[in-house]
């Protein structure tokens, strides 16, 4: 059982803190917790918004109080075993690493004293969690990158990030939904459309895994243009399709 621990954040939010760090069991927990309070429709509950290692529930002070609204998240921990086992879902994204989208790429394998190629290998080559969504609409924050090419973000921030473009800063890794300033570095773009306000249903969520696919210029501009017409979907590879090896 996890270490963990409750705040008044105010009189109709509270705040469950476990360990400080990135790991994705923990956060599983933390967003199963989020999803059955949810999904049980509890009494109160108005709100909630989870993040690394914390979960912050708004309730309605009327209708729940701060020690009842303990007692069931302590209930929802005891049976989380069970709330753990759920299947893992793959979504595979196509991006061109290139210097032409990916400003900081030949940096980035500067710093790790690799060639590009190897650098597109590695980051490519494993699967991110996707810890929480925030920041933009449809901006995941996902890990862990290899520490080997896990370069800190840019000193001075840009002041325009396009759309699609997918960066690393520290051992996080993301992908920016829209154009954004942004201080991440940036090694390559999605030609995938991944926030439309006209049609706000992401492609993704917390929980999910996203595997970065290396493709061409070539098939770039194929997507983009079936993406554009509504005839591109995203591959996603479910737990029992998954050869665990």
């Amino acid at each position: 059982m996890m270490d963990y621990s409750y705040f008044q954040v105010n009189e109709q939010s509270l705040e469950v803190e476990f360990p400080e760090q990135i790991n994705v069991e923990e956060n599983k927990l933390i967003q199963n917790i989020a999803r059955e309070l949810i999904e049980q429709k509890a009494v109160g509950v108005t709100g909630v918004i989870p993040a690394y290692h914390t979960l912050t529930v708004n309730f309605d002070f009327d209708l729940t109080s701060f020690k009842e609204l303990v007692n069931q998240i302590d209930e929802i921990i005891v049976n989380s075993n069970e709330l753990t086992k759920t299947g893992r879902s793959i979504i595979e994204l196509p991006v061109f690493y290139s210097p032409k989208y990916g400003p900081d790429l030949e940096d980035v394998a500067k710093f790790a004293a690799i060639s590009v190629e190897e650098l597109i290998k590695l980051h490519s080559g494993t699967d991110y969690f996707i810890y929480m969504m925030g920041f933009l609409p449809g901006f995941a924050y996902m890990g862990s990158v290899p520490e080997k090419i896990a370069m800190s973000r840019l000193e001075v921030p840009r002041k325009s990030i396009a759309p699609g473009s997918v960066g690393i800063a520290g051992a996080q890794t993301g992908m920016y939904p829209v154009e954004s300033p942004g201080g991440w570095r940036i090694l390559g773009r999605t030609p995938v459309k991944l926030y439309d306000p006209a049609r706000p249903q992401l492609k993704y969520r917390s929980g999910d895994y996203i595997r970065f696919v290396p493709i061409d210029e070539k098939e770039y501009q194929k997507i983009q243009q079936l993406d554009s017409a509504g005839k591109y979907s995203l591959k996603v590879i479910k737990e029992g399709d998954i050869d665990n090896g």
